[in-house]
């Protein structure tokens, strides 16, 4: 506003925080002061409606404590446990304590409007007021030189009376003695009794008219001295005339000495500006306003408190959030606690920990993205289903998200996002290219028409991935096979498919490098047992190393394959099997849901599903009714059995 002659101005009252003294009391925000044009009633009355309608939801109590101590006192009394920063935050944004006034510095220069900056206000208003005080001295000189004259006249009759009487009683009438009087002229001699008391500057104007017979009065003069009273024509009036005659005088050479003088004008500016200073100061002598740096809009983010949560999503689409110390720490053996219910045919399908400042990019099986906070997700109780992603992004018709993912920090690291359409088309780009992603989402992938979006794996550069397809067949690659590409660029093959062909399993084989720079699977996934399960719709399966899609070559090391082929037998199909409809990674510890058509829901650990090589048949893993199959397998995601919280990141090992 300064700089341009355009801007705004945010008004603040001021709080400070009483911390709470003792295990049984709490924190309050008290306020100090308020925004100007705000009243105490209106601003009770705004907090009392921002906590019914759990805008700011710590608050306990609010008192007016205003009185003869304090011109202004409201306490704001604090949940346990509340951040006293985060409600302050919360104050400012959703009540007048905080105020936004807009400055248009725009002014009348000769007589057009024109917008100013500070340093133009400040030079035409200086110039302004030179101006004003120039018209102003010049009025009281004026004024004063007036005066002056009509006591000119005064001093000569006092100092001859008795012509001055002899004129008035010899005139019939009040126009003829004042025609008298003008014709007169009226000396001082030097042995006049009077003649010392006469004013130099006075002296020097009768001795100027001396040689004409003296001076003449003016009409002013003749009706002026018309007008006394005959009391005011005695000798001792001669002193009073006199007196206010000087300090006229004085006054005229002041007022003649501040025209010829600019630099007397800006000094007298200075001390009117002194003046006002001292006039509107505090106490102290201080301004009673703080002016501080801006500290720029308040973002939401500042409204929420920093703490991890446990974030739970349904297969069905289903989100919440957890105080992360709800999951109490059970000793070993222990049976956990609900994580949350939900319909018999749906499941978690994710759990993580997560800031509440972090962030969540959600994908859609239309190839969009979708970024909100981890605050943004609703915290509910632990038993509670949670509400539905439809109602938190704005998802179009037919529209599901498939695939989530939080995220920290979108610079650090070289992660990557591997998109896998149910098409066989992969992509690989950049995390940090998601960055930028709005509320209204944005294209994550390209896709053809007939085409979904099937899964979103987040890799790290090195790491192997496997596709598995409803022909039973599988392929394993490495990443770096699929160049780095746009955010809306479509991909390239990973895998060939038959006609009707489809992808069924997408999971990421976490890789290493060796002494030799070869990549080999990381031992950690090798030690967890990570397989392929692949289930058919008739209720067969079997788990298989993830090792057994690698090509084993007459001499060498077993390598990964190239992208873009036909993969190898992952499960052989038969009548008796059926054909394959889901394939998911687990590892030795994961509980599996397997669901058919008819709503029958199985769990059993992945453990019970036999181990087998490729190529195999697998072992029933569900038997089913009649004209039943199955539709989908899930990995369960809930609290370990010791009841410790869920960690801060889960194997992404798939889901069909």
């Amino acid at each position: 506003a300064y700089t341009t002659g355009r801007g705004k101005v945010t008004v603040r009252g001021t709080v400070h925080v009483e911390a709470s003294s003792g295990s049984g009391s709490r924190d309050a925000v008290v306020i100090d002061s308020i925004p100007y044009n705000l009243n105490q009633t209106t601003l009770m009355e705004r907090i009392v409606d921002a906590v019914k309608d759990e805008r700011i939801k710590d608050v306990a109590d609010v008192r007016n404590e205003s009185g003869r101590e304090a011109q202004s006192r409201i306490v704001i009394e604090l949940k346990r446990g509340a951040d006293p920063a985060v409600v302050e935050n919360q104050l400012y944004q959703f009540t007048p304590l905080q105020q936004t006034f807009s400055i248009h510095n725009i002014a009348l220069v000769n007589r057009q409007p024109r917008t100013l900056t500070i340093r133009e206000l400040i030079n035409f208003w200086v110039e302004h007021r030179v101006e004003v005080i120039r018209r102003r001295t010049a009025h009281l000189l004026r004024e004063a030189k007036k005066r002056a004259h009509v006591l000119e006249g005064m001093i000569y009759a006092v100092c001859d009376i008795d012509e001055v009487i002899r004129l008035i009683r010899s005139s019939r009438t009040r126009a003829e003695a004042i025609e008298k009087l003008m014709a007169k002229r009226f000396r001082i001699p030097a042995d006049h009794q009077f003649a010392s008391m006469i004013p130099d500057r006075l002296r020097t104007h009768l001795d100027r008219f001396e040689p004409h017979g003296g001076v003449s009065l003016t009409r002013v003069q003749a009706e002026t001295i018309g007008n006394m009273r005959l009391i005011q024509l005695t000798g001792l009036e001669i002193e009073r005339l006199t007196d206010e005659y000087r300090q006229v005088v004085d006054k005229i050479e002041d007022y003649e000495a501040i025209l010829a003088d600019r630099s007397r004008v800006i000094a007298m500016i200075r001390e009117d500006c002194e003046e006002l200073r001292a006039r509107f100061a505090g106490r102290v002598g201080d301004r009673r306003t703080d002016i501080q740096e801006g500290a720029g809009d308040i973002t939401i983010a500042e409204l929420i408190t920093e703490e991890d949560m446990a974030v739970t999503i349904t297969r069905e689409g289903y989100a919440k959030r957890v105080a992360i110390d709800t999951y109490r720490k059970q000793g070993r053996g222990g049976k956990g606690i609900i994580g949350g219910t939900t319909k018999d045919e749906d499941v978690v399908s994710h759990l993580f920990v997560a800031n509440t400042h972090d962030d969540l990019l959600c994908f859609t099986n239309l190839g969009r993205v979708f970024k909100i906070k981890v605050y943004e997700l609703p915290e509910l109780p632990r038993t509670s289903r949670g509400r539905s992603m439809a109602n938190l992004i704005e998802m179009r018709s037919g529209e599901k998200a498939y695939a989530f993912l939080n995220v920290k920090n979108f610079e650090e690291g070289s992660n990557f996002l591997t998109f896998v359409s149910r098409a066989g088309i992969v992509k690989r780009t950049a995390l940090k290219d998601y960055r930028n992603v709005h509320k209204g989402g944005l294209i994550a992938v390209g896709l053809k028409d007939g085409d979904e979006l099937f899964d979103v794996i987040q890799t790290g550069g090195d790491d192997d991935v496997l596709l598995a397809t409803n022909a039973g067949m599988a392929i394993r690659f490495n990443e770096q096979d699929v160049r780095l590409m746009g955010r809306t660029a479509a991909g390239v093959k990973g895998v060939e498919l038959g006609e009707g062909g489809r992808v069924i399993g997408a999971i990421r084989v976490p890789m290493t490098r060796d002494a030799d720079d070869d990549l080999m699977t990381c031992e950690e996934a090798i030690n967890d047992e990570l397989c392929l399960l692949t289930v058919t719709d008739k209720g067969y399966g079997k788990r298989t190393p993830v090792d057994e899609y690698r090509v084993q070559p007459t001499e060498g090391k077993m390598r990964s394959q190239s992208r873009g082929g036909k993969g190898r037998v992952d499960i052989k199909l038969s009548a008796r099997n059926g054909t394959p409809v889901a394939a998911i990674g687990v590892l030795k510890g994961d509980d599996l849901v397997v669901m058919s058509v008819k709503g029958q829901i199985v769990r059993m650990g992945a453990g019970t599903i036999s181990q087998y090589g490729r190529g195999a048949q697998g072992v029933r893993v569900v038997s089913l009714r009649d004209a039943d199959e199955v539709v989908a397998v899930s990995r369960v995601v809930e609290q370990e059995e010791e009841g410790e919280a869920p960690s801060e990141s889960t194997p992404d090992t798939g889901e069909g």
